[in-house]
This record gives structure tokens, sequence and C-alpha cells, in this order.
């Protein structure tokens, strides 16, 4: 299932929840668990998400820096260059 597909389908299903309750009918509490579990799930996979793109970024930043400084170091010393 598509990610914007499932954000249409939670909104769907919120928009739902509402009306009924807005008609005055009894939405049975499972359902509004179920609504909010759904809810909590998506913002802790978002959270997850976010956690495993910023260490991939330190590594990148880290990897960097290390090339960064390696090419300090060829370029004070030009002795690998007579090899």
């Amino acid at each position: 299932m598509s990610t914007n597909g499932a954000n249409t389908n939670v909104a769907l299903g919120r928009k739902l929840i509402q009306e009924l309750q807005e008609m005055g009918a009894q939405v049975p509490d499972e359902l509004l668990k179920i609504a909010s579990n759904i809810s909590d799930a998506r913002r802790d996979k978002s959270q997850q998400r976010l956690k495993a793109n910023e260490a991939l970024l330190k590594d990148q930043s880290d990897m960097f820096d290390q090339i960064a400084h390696t090419y300090k170091k060829l370029a004070q010393d030009d002795s690998w260059i007579k090899k």
C-alpha cells in the first residue's frame, strides 16, 4: 500500500468517525482505540525513520570528514606520487 493511500485511508477513517459522532451515533470504544493505535503507530514509524536518517547523515558526515583529512594529508606530502 502506498503512503499516500494510507494517509487517505486514515483521513477518511477519522472523518467517518467524526461524522458519526456529530450525528449522535455511539462509536464503539474499540473503533476509537484502533484509530488511536493507527495514529500512534504512524507517529512511531515516522520517528524511527527520522532517527535512522539522522544516523545516516552523521555517518556520511564522518566519512566526508575522514576523506577531507586524507586529502589534506596527501596534499602535504607528495611522496605518494613518487612511488
